[in-house]
């Protein structure tokens, strides 16, 4: 396991701020958006940025630093992503009408964390983990150039801090790097922050943001280890400020339950003040893991 530390470097300017009309008369989490490259940058050996931009932006309302999209990628030999119907209604039935399209047509649809919005030139980024199993999103990311097409829908936010939090501790792995990285640009110059990312080479390691002067990032290389097995070690073993903290825990499903677990079991946190979610799971799509969280919540229904 290999532990580098980063102090902060100088504050990104600030961002215009975000438009708060919907597109439609549909709730702007639920649209559907369709947009086109106009840039990538490589960021890192398995790091790429994509810039989208496209007059489906307008309307796009930001939601929290940590905000997620749902995107549409289109299928193999296809230009632009086929899309379910409209959302009207019932919006928490989209997942159940995504999936019953039929296997040939429906689009291949992963989560992803906003970088950046610009509403001013209608532009969005998104940074994508380059992965060596060839995932559909990774495959097309990798692939990717002006002029294709996506679609996305969202976004919706989780990051919210308690008003009587003293400190922050973020941690994650690659696919946090970029949620990471937006809160610390938004965090006031008086925060308090501890940061620990686990990447799989030291070269996806990033500079990172942030004008609050008191926060120490903790960039942990995976080695032989099992993913979140190096980040975790590093938090059980850190000397965290003991005031009341908030944690936000992101990244493989197995390292966020155990980092919670940590928190509440070994240190006290309440379990009030952790935002937690997984990101994704070691052997699983995403669309397995929606599949088995309709059935549990069919489930619950029929008790």
């Amino acid at each position: 396991m290999t532990v580098t530390a980063q102090s902060h470097a100088a504050p990104a300017p600030a961002a215009a701020p975000a438009p708060t009309a919907p597109a439609d008369d549909r709730p702007p989490q639920f649209t559907f958006r369709r947009l086109t490259v106009s840039a990538t940058r490589r960021l890192t050996p398995h790091l790429v940025r994509v810039t989208f931009t496209g007059d489906d932006l307008r309307g796009f309302v930001t939601a929290a630093p940590d905000q997620y999209v749902k995107v549409f990628f289109p299928r193999g030999g296809r230009t632009r992503p086929e899309l379910p119907p409209p959302i009207e209604g019932d919006t928490t039935s989209w997942y159940r009408t995504y999936l019953a399209m039929p296997d040939e047509v429906r689009p291949p649809m992963r989560t992803y964390t906003v970088r950046a919005f610009r509403p001013e030139r209608r532009e969005l980024d998104i940074d994508f983990v380059l992965h060596p199993d060839g995932g559909p999103a990774s495959t097309w990311a990798a692939g990717a150039s002006a002029g294709d097409e996506v679609a996305l829908m969202g976004p919706h936010g989780l990051y919210a801090v308690p008003g009587d939090t003293a400190w922050q501790l973020l941690v994650g792995d690659e696919s946090a790097v970029p949620a990471i990285a937006a809160i610390l640009e938004q965090l006031p110059a008086d925060a308090c922050a501890r940061v620990f990312i686990e990447v799989g080479d030291p070269g996806d390691r990033i500079d990172l943001s942030c004008p609050a002067a008191d926060v120490d990032v903790r960039w942990i290389v995976r080695g032989p280890d099992a993913y979140g097995d190096a980040v975790l070690d590093a938090v059980r073993t850190a000397d965290l400020p003991t005031a009341a903290p908030y944690a936000w825990l992101a990244g493989e499903a197995e390292l966020v339950k155990f980092a919670r677990r940590h928190l509440v079991r070994d240190r006290g946190v309440d379990k009030r003040a952790i935002t937690f979610t997984g990101y994704w799971r070691c052997g699983r799509s995403e669309e397995d893991v929606g599949r088995d969280g309709l059935a549990r919540a069919a489930s619950v229904q029929a008790d």
